[in-house]
């Protein structure tokens, strides 16, 4: 087990970087790295618009603040904060959840989608970085291990 101690350890380093880049990418956009992440789940999971929802009333196309928790791991607080900022900020719209009266569904607003390959550029570019000098065959093994490891990390953890 010793022996692997390292990838721990840079694991915590890239993360740490990640989180530096991150923040000092978004912060131009008054949002910060939770904002961010939202952001980019409800944009491979939604993508809808106020119209669009209302439209075709297909709660499929809705995101509730328990499916964002649950999808990213986030304590229930840190998120309600979340939603609430990017709410305030113009980013999404919140609506009663029909199927739930205890709960809201989410939306991205037309700010949020214009704001998207801008947040995605960003990815990409950080990607760009942490993959320079790695073999397509090592980046292969390494994402296997990887997806393995954010299993067992989920599947051990005592939340």
């Amino acid at each position: 087990m010793e022996q692997h101690a390292s990838i721990g350890r840079n694991m915590s380093i890239a993360y740490k970087y990640f989180r530096l880049y991150l923040r000092d990418a978004l912060k131009p956009y008054d949002l910060n790295m939770a904002e961010g992440t939202v952001l980019l789940s409800l944009y491979e999971k939604d993508g809808t618009t106020e119209k669009q929802i209302f439209d075709s009333l297909q709660p499929a196309v809705w995101r509730t603040q328990d499916q964002i928790i649950e999808e990213l791991h986030y304590d229930r607080g840190v998120m309600t904060r979340t939603m609430k900022s990017l709410e305030e900020k113009e980013y999404v719209l919140r609506f009663d959840n029909p199927a739930d009266s205890r709960s809201y569904i989410f939306s991205l607003t037309q700010k949020a989608l214009d704001f998207k390959p801008i947040l995605i550029g960003m990815l990409s570019e950080w990607n760009t970085w942490l993959l320079e000098g790695i073999s397509a065959s090592a980046l292969k093994t390494a994402e296997k291990a990887l997806a393995v490891m954010a299993k067992n990390a989920a599947k051990h953890s005592k939340e």
